[in-house]
């Protein structure tokens, strides 16, 4: 489900977006310019005839540095380094007149060099260590993979940076076991240097007689240079579910159960179906996992146990703690709260624009709160979508239950007879589904609009900001949920917003769904202004105004100027080689919305930069000297 209701200029930039409206670009492009430093006001300094300020705020700031996809080592693969408190956890160093003893980053700029350490050039097998048994794998196709003699076996490996936690988009570096001369699976990757959680994925097993579960490895840490990195998977625990059935009428063949590790939802066991005990009043399924490793002070038995119907049957997935199972045994657990089935119901609505009979299509999703018939002490999650066309109408198939109905227009959907264009924005409301009639139908869903952000944007001189992008994103901590909730189906909405360029005389008008947004006002590199940032922007619905938040006149801070050449280390410790190319994006920590310097104590990332690297591997940084406020609403 994705929805974007962009501007041209924002879709040259963002992935997949569509077009609301065409903005009118302004004729110039503002410029940072002065002669002495009497042309700039509030604290600024004219230097190589830029405005800037040597009176910073930022002491901790994180790099993400991508080199170009060439045929380099490093090549597409993204670093991240931390220049300030916690820069000894991160995979490169920063040095130069900015910093102190390459612990505290000055806030008045200055040269800031980045050195970015080797890759890791990681060889490696996963090795079952199982002397009971020799494990089996299919491929696609169903036929069985070659066992070898050094017990190697063809799983699919991914690592994917720790750092992902702080909403900073992480992605994985996967690869698969190969079979190498007949007589060894081996698998081969570059990564950056760093903390990252190691996932093995053994491929689908004939049956249980020798089962190899998946493996989960949190808070590795790779080193860099030509790695060589033996998994090895020790023996399986066993955990047998039981679930009473009174009923005695098979209605629960055709499920299955396995476990999820509680932090990551990642699963850790092998996939069993149900089977009938003796007398047809209970079902067992005889588990397989392997207990998560690298937590530190982990809690023993905080696995969640999952069951999960086939696919296509109108049927919650149910979800428990295997400590709470397991009050009596802890390789067994009891599952007698969930005893009967509750019948399906078909719903027919349709989604409309606003308060008018106009029909809008939409995106629905259902996410069950409760379910009739299963008690409350059971988490049981069901959640269903439904596609509304054109006429707006949708079927869905729901069992009798409270849910939480959210509906997201589709496309660029504009309300109906507005001349102003303003798009149609998400909604969500609470439904009751009654256990009868078998067929409801009647029920409607009315989509909002999006709300406006307006503002004009300046420098410290008073300057209008035109050309400059504005954009506004979701904020990381708005949107985070833990992983009982997504596997719950209750992950929070990601909202949506437009984005503009700044005309002329400075003013600027996008369109938001309701949420919380970092907001940005981002001129061209060239033009040598820093971005305007605010952080934690709430955009919403109330009482005393339809309309989104006012910003009124905002001015962008003088920027404080860093420069400096990215490298990696040469054939010798003094003669490191420049980086041609990269891409440099720059953050901030956040903890609760605000900065902070201790990036231990961060909860999220904030981007407030962006630059590259030259042909010789120079760069230059245009750092706000700060974050602009919120506006109080």
């Amino acid at each position: 489900m994705s929805r974007a209701h962009s501007l041209i200029f924002g879709c040259l930039f963002l992935p997949a977006c569509s077009v609301a409206s065409v903005p009118e670009t302004p004729s110039t492009i503002a410029q940072n310019e002065c002669t002495t430093s009497d042309d700039c006001s509030n604290g600024g300094v004219c230097d190589d005839e830029r405005c800037h300020t040597t009176s910073g705020t930022f002491t901790t700031l994180l790099f993400q540095v991508t080199p170009p996809a060439d045929a380099s080592p490093i090549a597409g693969v993204s670093f991240l380094l931390t220049c300030g408190s916690g820069s000894a956890a991160t995979q490169a160093s920063c040095s130069g007149a900015a910093t102190a003893n390459g612990t505290t980053l000055g806030t008045e700029g200055g040269e800031l060099d980045l050195s970015l350490d080797l890759v890791a050039q990681i060889s490696g097998q996963v090795i079952a260590t199982r002397s009971d048994c020799v494990p089996k794998f299919l491929d696609d196709r169903g036929n069985t993979l070659a066992a070898v003699a050094d017990g190697s076996i063809p799983a699919l490996i991914s690592l994917t940076p720790s750092a992902g936690s702080l909403g900073l988009f992480a992605s994985p570096a996967v690869a698969q076991a190969a079979l190498s001369n007949q007589i060894s699976w081996t698998f081969s990757l570059n990564v950056p240097p760093g903390q990252y959680d190691i996932y093995v994925q053994p491929p689908p097993q004939p049956d249980t007689s020798c089962p190899s579960p998946p493996q989960l490895l949190l808070g590795q840490t790779i080193k860099s240079g030509i790695l060589g990195l033996e998994i090895t998977m020790p023996p399986p625990s066993s955990f047998d579910l039981h679930v009473s059935w009174p009923l005695a009428d098979g209605a629960l063949a055709g499920w299955t159960a396995d476990i999820l590790d509680p932090t990551s939802g990642r699963v850790i066991s092998n996939s069993v179906p149900l089977s009938l005990e003796k007398g047809g009043k209970s079902y067992i399924a005889s588990l397989s996992y392997l207990p998560v490793t690298g937590i530190m002070n982990q809690v023993a038995a905080q696995e969640l146990v999952r069951l999960s119907p086939p696919n296509g049957l109108a049927a919650p997935t149910v979800l428990l703690s295997r400590g709470a199972l397991s009050l009596f045994s802890a390789n067994s657990g009891t599952l007698s709260q969930f005893t009967a089935l509750p019948l399906p119901v078909d719903v027919k609505g349709q989604v409309t624009a606003e308060a008018m009979a106009t029909p809008a299509a939409a995106s629905v999703t259902f996410v069950a709160s409760q379910l009739d018939g299963v008690d409350p002490g059971v988490l049981a999650s069901f959640v269903r979508t439904a596609q509304a066309g054109a006429d707006g109408q949708f079927d869905v198939v729901l069992l009798p239950g409270t849910y939480r109905v959210s509906a997201v227009p589709a496309g660029a959907a504009i309300v109906p007879g507005d001349t102003g264009k303003t798009p149609l924005a998400p909604v969500s409301v609470d439904w009751r589904v009654a256990a009868s009639p078998s067929v409801q139908a009647g029920k409607v869903i009315e989509l909002g609009r999006s709300l406006a952000i307006n503002g004009a944007a300046f420098d410290l001189s008073g300057t209008p900001l035109a050309g400059a992008q504005v954009q506004a994103v979701a904020s990381p901590a708005s949107i985070a949920a833990d992983v009982l909730h997504v596997a719950l189906g209750e992950a929070a909405f990601v909202p949506l917003a437009t984005s503009a360029l700044i005309a002329g005389d400075g003013s600027f008008s996008i369109y938001a769904d309701p949420g919380t947004f970092d907001f940005s006002v981002q001129p061209q590199a060239n033009t040598g202004f820093p971005w305007l940032v605010i952080p934690s922007l709430g955009v919403a619905t109330n009482a005393a105004s339809s309309g989104g938040p006012a910003l009124g006149s905002i001015a962008a801070p003088w920027p404080v100027l860093y420069t400096g050449t990215l490298s990696v280390p040469g054939a010798s410790p003094n003669s490191p080689q420049p980086v041609p190319g990269a891409l440099i994006r720059t953050f901030v920590y956040l903890h609760a919305g605000a900065y902070t310097a201790d990036a231990t104590q961060a909860d999220s990332v904030l981007q407030i930069a962006e630059s590259r690297s030259d042909s010789h591997g120079a760069y230059q940084l245009l750092i706000p000297a700060s974050l602009n406020a919120p506006p109080h609403m």
